[in-house]
């Protein structure tokens, strides 16, 4: 299943149970009152952040959610049951939107949040029962759950993200710092999945790196990108090679417009170049790595730990 970091999904409170219209039937009480119970309320929908989902794939198919509508009502004043909550899992480190307005964030596991509540329970004819009112018909039937279009957005838990245009290096550098299996190629957009990467500082702490495919040649987000993904980097190395002919400063000004509005506001960012002489970097590339060569990348490794080391 691709990996999906972004989805639609319909959720919708049970509908509440209706209220009972009935009266008393016992032998040797020939005038009963009226005795019908309350409908029971609807079950509400739940987001639920559960460690063991990776991404938001489920949604691709799974796109409609609701709770269990409520009982109703009983003769001799029993009151339906409430309907069971719908519990929806969700990785943590999902933001949930509504209309375009963010209105929840599930970050830790075991967080929750209610997002569509179920309808109120209807009343049954016994609470209409009054001195001049003794035989009541009257009920109310039980109200529609809450129902709203949801968008999820999945932000994965690393510290390091690999960024720029299409064949600039990425996956080889990604290969190279953590030993990640990467997608390879001698031509463009060959990546089509992000990649992910442990990188090991000497104290044995560990660091998550992601390779992110999704810019086209231009440096405009091709469709099903993956930048979102920007969002939880602590730090941005930015992937441009030395051989392609365009000025690095045009390339570099597209790849930064491009991940703007996905980037954290504290991300630092250091521009790579990739099939580049590490002794003699560009005066553009903050580093300069020729992984073919493995030349430059201890050096960048042991940089890029000790940067995430930082407290």
């Amino acid at each position: 299943m691709p990996f999906t970091d972004r989805a639609r999904i319909h959720v919708e409170g049970g509908h509440g149970g209706g209220g009972c219209l009935s009266f008393r039937r016992e032998k040797y009480i020939p005038k009963g009152g009226p005795d019908g119970g309350n409908g029971g309320r609807g079950g509400d929908v739940l987001l639920v952040a559960d460690p063991e989902q990776v991404d938001l794939s489920l949604f691709r198919h799974a796109v409609h959610h609701k709770g269990r509508p409520g009982m109703p009502g009983e003769g001799q004043g029993k009151h339906g049951r409430r309907g069971d909550d719908a519990d929806v899992r969700v990785p943590p480190g999902t933001r949930v939107s509504r209309d375009g307005e963010e209105i929840a964030r599930l970050d830790h596991p075991g967080d929750r949040v209610v997002v569509a509540r179920g309808g109120e329970g209807g009343v049954g004819n016994r609470a209409f029962k009054s001195s001049t009112h003794r035989t009541p018909r009257e009920t109310v039937p039980g109200m529609p759950g809450e129902r709203a279009w949801l968008t999820l957005e999945f932000v994965a838990p690393v510290d390091g993200a690999l960024v720029g245009l299409p064949n600039s290096g990425k996956s080889a550098l990604l290969h190279a710092l953590t030993g990640a299996a990467a997608t390879v190629a001698p031509y463009p957009q060959s990546t089509r999945e992000p990649a992910f990467g442990p990188l090991e500082d000497e104290f044995a702490n560990l660091y998550i790196l992601v390779d992110l495919p999704g810019l086209a040649e231009d440096g405009t987000p091709r469709k099903g990108d993956h930048l979102l993904q920007c969002r939880g980097a602590r730090l941005l190395l930015h992937c441009v090679s030395e051989e392609d002919p365009e000025p690095a400063a045009d390339r570099i000004a597209r790849v930064r417009e491009a991940i703007a509005p996905y980037r954290a506001d504290d991300a630092v960012e250091w521009v790579i170049a990739t099939f580049s002489d590490p002794d003699h970097p560009p005066a553009w590339a903050d580093y300069a790595v020729e992984t073919e060569l493995d030349a430059g990348i201890d050096r960048l490794r042991v940089a890029i730990a000790d940067h995430l080391g930082e407290p």
